[in-house]
């Protein structure tokens, strides 16, 4: 194509320099010039007049639009900048009217700049009442929120909480409404949906008025009517301004569309003057003038004939020149964008390198080199994709293996999980099966091992469950296989058993096995094992039945003590499926409240007055029957539902303690029995510190019972416990005298009082040992400065022994059971007369030497 373009270029040039002519002279005559007709300066002074009505035209209407824009969009940006832009719009139509020459029209621009500044009115006093209508909706839902902040509360609060929480339901769907307003949409379900909301909302506040006041104060009812009685106002004035609003954003509108049709029908016929006048103010410009013109006169004269022959064949050589150029040209560029689709084609068949030739013109030689250095990388990069996909390949192997194992292996001990104890089961039950042997199942579990988790942390414990998982793989090593369940208990299989008897021995083998110190980190720890059994054939068939047996028969391990070893029996799966049914029945007891707080005193003998009220926990059953805590607490412990229950007791106590205190009875003090688990939460001490102030309880009325298993737990509970005493809290130290430290929890807890076990009060009318054990106690006490309470009081003997001793409070069946709070009142009417009456009846004791008097609390416990 380029070859033809040159040839055909040179064929002309030939052609016009064989017919071309010159220009050899050229002659200018020169004259004066003539003013134009009258009808050329009308026609040019109607045509500039045209053109700039015209320019005013269109200026006008580009103003007018621009204040149309501005005047309704001033409500929905920033109220600064929408007013600036509206300002501007406005001074710049004002200026374009000054310039209008028709009267009419410049009315018409007044009027349509007066309704502007109107829908700018209308528009500021919309954004105003949404702006208070929003400022009501919060002040509303914050009064709420503050309201039910707190999670316990006095008398009117508790009761309240419900209202609160349907007001603030209702108030939510209010604001979900509320854009129907906020945004125009009020002609639709919206407006309709607002309106029944509100009504909801007015009734639940007139219907929980009372209840209101009295938890929240007539000034909070007061706030939120006011509130809400402005918010139901600002919506009937929204609703009212849309509508004016709307009608008069839609008579804007007219207006402009009517203001620039007139705009455009004056463009327009100043166009049509333009058209006119336009032609024949040309012609009057390109009419001859009879003086003053410019006349140019040109000789010419024909090339010379030899010249032509001249060009002609240094066309043809220039002809020839380009042909030679053109063929190595095409070659050049031909050959290499050959080589370059090959070496394309053979890359992509997948050869790891590719070479191509280089050669040609700059260009393709460039992309020769660039195409190479493509094909050295690629190979480089196929390299290492092979290299990463076998490294992949491998390492997806080793995962899969590594998967493998863990679905097998438990992952802290590296014995076999439950999954692949049940494979392990199997086969072995199939060769006794085979070979008539019996088979053994062996439940372990760690005894107390949550002190050791609690105390010492998880990882310590952790490490505690290896050497346990080390030491019964050596015992196991010879007969059978260990696996772990999970938590703190192992499955020891015993494979191919002669007989019976030698899986008890080897179940006695494994609960004494641990009789022997464990090592851990450098560190000799005590523990103890409790070992339930199932055997094959005799117990069960299966491997499911079997650990099922040995499950039950582990419960009943517990429930022997520590160390011990219980086999299967039926009345095993009977007690177990009681002990499922408890567990199913706290659960439900839970959530629906099921379980009851009753009281019983404690007494002072010397007034007959009551000065401490014992909590003790019951679980008020579907029969109506009241269950005591010995039937369900073991239950609790084993699945995990003690902490929940500690948490109901201890807040349901405290705030029965509040209403008595609140409700005139200022000497009251609740005794609260909790556990080693609830002094190793951090947050036990500031939670109930924080509860004592939201209901304004002192922390006098308050004591906390709790036994010496709090010394295994560490310094950390005695610190809390020493930092609850400080703060006035009681601190009471159940069952003395039952354990092996008493003497040691008297020298070491932060105590304020000791309880008397009811074992020690239990002969101490009929035995001198016991008399003694207790007068004992007594002085110790009184020289520790503590108080003492005595339980089981349950006979008048008993309660005599003790009259005489001033400061003593006495407690038991024989003054008064444990009665429900509702109760409390009736009982506390009756009992002064009761207690003085048993006084009365009862023969004076003879009176010791040591009998000195003491500020001594005796209590007794049901």
């Amino acid at each position: 194509m380029s070859l033809v373009a040159v040839s055909l270029l040179a064929g002309t040039a030939n052609m016009i320099a064989h017919e071309s002519v010159h220009i050899i002279r050229t002659v200018v005559h020169s004259t004066a010039a003539a003013p134009p007709s009258a009808a050329a300066s009308k026609a040019r002074s109607l045509l500039t007049a045209a053109i700039a009505d015209i320019k005013t035209n269109d200026a006008l209407a580009l103003t007018v639009e621009s204040y149309r824009q501005a005047s309704l969009s001033r409500d929905e940006v920033d109220p600064s900048t929408g007013r600036s832009d509206f300002i501007d719009a406005r001074t710049a139509l004002q200026l374009a009217a000054v310039s209008v020459r028709s009267a009419q029209r410049e009315t018409e621009i007044k009027d349509f700049l007066d309704r502007g500044e109107s829908l700018g009115r209308l528009a500021q006093q919309r954004r105003h009442s949404r702006a208070a209508y929003s400022s009501h909706v919060e002040s509303i839902a914050s009064r709420l929120q503050s309201s039910m902040g707190g999670e316990w509360t006095l008398f009117g609060r508790v009761i309240a909480r419900q209202s609160l929480i349907k007001m603030h339901d209702v108030l939510d769907s209010i604001r979900q409404h509320a854009p129907s307003i906020l945004f125009d949409e009020t002609h639709g379900g919206n407006l309709a949906s607002l309106i029944a909301d509100e009504s909801q909302f007015s009734e639940l506040l007139a219907s929980s008025q009372s209840t209101l006041t009295g938890s929240e104060g007539a000034d909070w009812v007061r706030g939120v009517r006011e509130d809400f009685d402005a918010l139901v106002t600002l919506r009937v004035a929204l609703t009212a301004l849309n509508s004016r609003y709307d009608q008069a954003a839609l008579q804007f509108a007219k207006n402009s569309r009517a203001l620039l049709r007139e705009i455009a029908a004056a463009s327009d016929a100043s166009r049509l003057v333009q058209d006119r006048w336009s032609n024949l103010a040309g012609a009057a410009h390109d009419l001859p003038a009879p003086t003053g013109s410019s006349i140019t006169e040109t000789t010419l004269e024909r090339s010379d004939p030899n010249s032509a022959r001249l060009m002609a064949l240094v066309t043809a050589f220039v002809m020839l020149i380009i042909v030679v150029i053109s063929f190595f040209t095409v070659r050049s560029i031909h050959v290499p964008v050959r080589w370059l689709v090959k070496a394309s084609n053979e890359l992509a068949m997948g050869p790891a390198r590719v070479r191509v030739p280089r050669g040609g013109i700059r260009e393709l030689d460039f992309v020769a080199r660039s195409f190479n250095d493509m094909s050295l990388r690629l190979e480089s990069a196929r390299r290492a994709y092979k290299e990463q996909q076998e490294s992949l390949e491998e390492q997806v192997l080793q995962r899969t293996q590594k998967l493998q194992e863990l679905a097998q292996q438990d992952p802290l001990t590296s014995l076999p999980n439950r999954r692949h104890l049940a494979a392990l089961l199997d086969s072995a039950l199939d060769r006794a099966r085979r070979g008539g042997r019996h088979v053994g199942i062996y439940f372990l579990d760690i005894d107390n091992f949550k002190n050791i988790n609690d105390s010492l942390g998880h990882a310590f414990g952790d490490r505690v469950l290896i050497s346990v998982a080390e030491r019964l793989n050596e015992l196991a090593r010879g007969f059978g296989f260990v696996a772990r369940l999970g938590g703190d208990e192992f499955t020891v299989v015993y494979e191919n058993a002669e007989s019976i008897n030698s899986i008890h021995e080897l179940g006695w083998m494994l609960a004494r096995a641990f009789h022997k110190l464990v090592l851990v980190d450098e560190r000799e720890l005590s523990i103890s094992v409790s070992v339930g059994a199932s055997i094959f054939p005799e117990h069960e068939s299966s491997a499911e039945g079997l650990l099922r047996a040995a499950d039950s028969a582990l419960f009943r391990a517990k429930e022997l003590g520590r160390s011990q070893l219980a086999l299967f029996t039926p009345e095993l799966t009977t007690s177990a499926a009681a002990r499922f049914a408890i567990e199913q029945g706290l659960r439900r007891a839970l959530e629906r409240s099921e379980f009851e707080l009753h009281y019983q005193p404690e007494i002072n003998p010397a007034t007959s007055e009551i000065a401490i009220m014992e909590t003790l926990l019951r679980w008020r059953l579907p029969d109506g029957r009241l269950a005591s805590p010995a039937e369900f607490l073991s239950v609790a412990e084993q699945s995990g539902l003690m902490s929940d229950i500690n948490t109901w007791v201890l807040r349901t106590a405290v705030l029965d303690a509040a209403r008595w205190f609140h409700g005139g009875w200022a000497e009251v003090r609740v005794a609260i029995n909790i556990s080693p688990r609830q002094l190793l939460d951090h947050r036990f001490v500031e939670r109930l510190l924080a509860l004592l102030r939201e209901l304004r309880l002192p922390p006098r009325c308050i004591e906390l019972e709790l036994t010496e298993m709090v010394l295994q737990t560490g310094p950390a509970t005695i610190a809390a416990l020493r930092e609850l005493q400080g703060h006035g809290l009681g601190i009471a130290l159940d069952d003395f005298g039952t354990g092996y430290s008493s003497l040691t929890s008297m020298e070491n807890l932060p105590l304020t009082r000791i309880k008397l076990d009811r074992s020690l009060v239990a002969r101490i009318d009929t035995s001198t040992r016991s008399a003694a054990i207790a007068r004992a106690v007594i002085d110790l006490c009184a020289d520790l400065g503590l108080e003492v309470t005595a339980e089981g009081i349950e006979r008048p003997e008993q309660l005599a022994w003790f009259r005489d001793k001033h400061g003593i409070l006495v407690q038991g069946f024989l003054l008064s059971e444990a009665v429900s709070f509702l109760e409390f009142a009736s009982l506390k009417a009756i009992l002064h007369n009761k207690i003085q009456d048993l006084l009365l009846s009862m023969p004076l004791p003879a009176r010791a030497g040591k009998d000195a008097p003491l500020k001594v609390k005796i209590v007794s416990r049901r």
